[in-house]
């Protein structure tokens, strides 16, 4: 017999402690599953539909509120400060939850998108707007990682699929709801109503968290070691703040007047700064670089791209059909009906195709992301020509008549052709960006290690939320931008108009549209100026039109990169 040394004291130590840790996962695994569900997903969903009918809300009423403010000039940061902060803290709230507790993580984004709302409504100008949507995006953005997180907890492999369904439907109604509800509201009782409503809908879901989210994980410390700088130190949160002033500085410098020396020094330092923390400095990093490489760093550019697109669609169109077409904010609700269904039905046509395709799971799902991006960029081409085509609602030229001379075809404003060929277009977009955006989230499921899902799924995200901020803000800084030189040009460097302007009234149609249809311009001065405002939206489709014909070079190298492993797979 062997002598004993001291290691081999050690293994049935070690050997009796895997067991115990083991034993103790699965008595908390049953815990967890024994948890009533009832409250617990009311609790999760009803914040995801808040969230969800929050962010079309603001994307409708978005243009109202600017107007109201007399501040149409700044109206891009309503719809980039809640995406900001969104983008910046939704990664956060997974480390969160596993290093402070489930319930802790789901009340504290409660908390701030609850806070949020209440500012809101108390805000004087665009400037506190924004600031209010920012705090509610702290809290929007983990309300929809922590519904994802949760569930996953309290149920089996087999019923996750069928409740993430489930949670997929509650966010796409809120969706869909969230337009027309916001129009109403605004042409009715105002907009500030449709904020306060949230604050105790949000405090319901807080209590019934509080009561009966009660999930036990092994890999949660103890409630004395949470808060420790320890355990807070695993929370990358210099990278998330370095990301963020990378990202504001990239926005003030396309949008303000600012100095610019000063903000590119501040956005360049930020960004090394970022870098050197995600590559250096940081435990647990927000991005780790070496995993973007080849198929997932193809896809992960492709996701930024798509995002762009559709929330730069989403944020754009009801702009257009408020301000050119004078079609009132409920109306403009139910055109963001459409693509919102479009990316349900896309969602579930995408899981039906994955799941019984005979193709290789990641080789099926490049062909799906290629003709998502070819549907966007095919979408957008036709709202291009659309908005080219069709003339200000103040127009009286008969439709029927124009069709007929192909040399000048347009579209009176009251006609329901346009209206049908736009919404059909803009259904397009959404439906390239869900068929995208699922098949690469399963990919990642069929393709990537399982110790790395979780890590890529949350990269998959953070490059979604930041083509988001970057989609809606460019979008319409690049309108604003482009208006402010046409208009100028157009009101004082032109002689097309013997019509005298001054330059109290050109200030006062950047900072409130709604002085261009209130100011009593003649027919034709108005005509006019209508034209400069569409050009100005046609001229804010080039950055999204350029990258989406980026995304399809990007993808189709992609499905070549897979049928190559393909046929080498066949000839093995």
């Amino acid at each position: 017999m062997e002598p004993l040394d001291e290691t081999s004291l050690l293994l049935p130590e070690d050997n009796q402690l895997e067991h115990t840790v083991s034993a103790l996962e699965h008595s908390y695994h049953e815990h967890n599953l024994s948890l009533p569900k009832i409250p617990i997903l009311l609790s999760l969903w009803l914040g995801s539909f808040l969230s969800s009918i929050d962010g079309t809300i603001v994307a409708n009423i978005m243009n109202g509120v600017a107007e109201e403010f007399q501040e149409s000039d700044k109206k891009q940061w309503i719809a980039t400060s809640y995406l900001l902060t969104n983008t910046a803290f939704q990664p956060l709230y997974g480390k969160l939850s596993d290093i402070a507790g489930r319930k802790f993580a789901v009340l504290t984004a409660h908390f701030f998108f609850g806070l949020g709302c209440l500012l809101t409504c108390f805000a004087k100008d665009v400037t506190q707007f924004s600031i209010a949507r920012a705090i509610c995006g702290i809290g929007g953005g983990g309300i929809n990682a922590m519904s994802s997180i949760t569930v996953s907890d309290i149920c089996t492999t087999r019923e996750r699929g069928i409740f993430q369904g489930y949670a997929n439907i509650v966010f796409g109604s809120g969706q869909i709801l969230g337009g027309p509800i916001g129009g109403i509201f605004l042409d009715s009782i105002g907009w500030r109503p449709l904020f306060a409503i949230q604050v105790p809908l949000i405090m319901v879901c807080s209590l019934l968290t509080y009561i009966n989210v009660n999930i036990k994980l092994i890999h949660v410390p103890p409630y004395k070691e949470r808060f420790t700088w320890k355990n807070l130190s695993r929370i990358d949160i210099f990278g998330s703040i370095s990301l963020v002033i990378t990202i504001s500085g990239i926005l003030f410098l396309t949008s303000t007047n600012l100095n610019k020396s000063v903000l590119l020094f501040i956005t360049v330092a930020s960004f090394i700064i970022f870098i050197w923390v995600e590559t250096s400095y940081a435990k647990e990093r927000i991005i780790p670089f070496e995993l973007l490489k080849g198929a997932f760093g193809l896809s992960s550019i492709a996701t930024v791209i798509s995002s762009f697109v559709i929330f730069g669609d989403i944020f754009r169109s009801p702009i257009y059909l408020q301000l050119i077409q004078n079609i009132s904010v409920t109306k403009t609700g139910l055109f963001l009906l459409f693509p919102s269904m479009a990316t349900a039905v896309g969602s579930i046509l995408t899981g039906h195709i994955l799941r019984t395709t005979k193709l290789n799971i990641a080789h099926c799902a490049s062909l799906i992301n290629f003709w998502g991006m070819v549907m966007q960029f095919g979408g957008l081409i036709v709202e291009y020509l659309l908005i080219a085509h069709v003339n200000p609602s103040m127009a009286t030229k008969d439709v029927v008549k124009s069709l007929i001379s192909p040399s000048t075809v347009e579209f009176e404003s009251a006609a329901y052709t346009w209206k049908v060929i736009f919404i059909c277009a803009s259904t397009c977009v959404a439906f390239g960006y869900s068929l995208l955006l699922v098949a690469t989230l399963v990919s990642i499921v069929f393709t990537i290690d399982r110790s790395q899902q979780g890590t890529m799924t949350g990269i998959f995200y953070l490059w979604r939320s930041i083509g988001n901020v970057l989609g809606a803000s460019l979008t319409l800084v690049v309108y604003e931008n482009s208006l402010s030189k046409l208009l100028w040009n157009y009101m004082f460097n032109s002689d097309s108009t013997a019509y005298k302007f001054t330059k109290d009234q050109y200030e006062k149609m950047i900072k409130d549209s709604a002085v261009l249809r209130s100011s009593g311009f003649p027919s034709k001065v108005l005509k006019g100026l209508l034209n400069i405002y569409r050009n100005a939206f046609l001229i804010s489709y080039v950055p999204n039109l350029v990258l989406a014909f980026a995304g399809i070079a990007i993808l189709w190298c992609l499905v070549r990169l897979y049928d190559r492993v393909s046929k080498t797979t066949d000839e093995i």
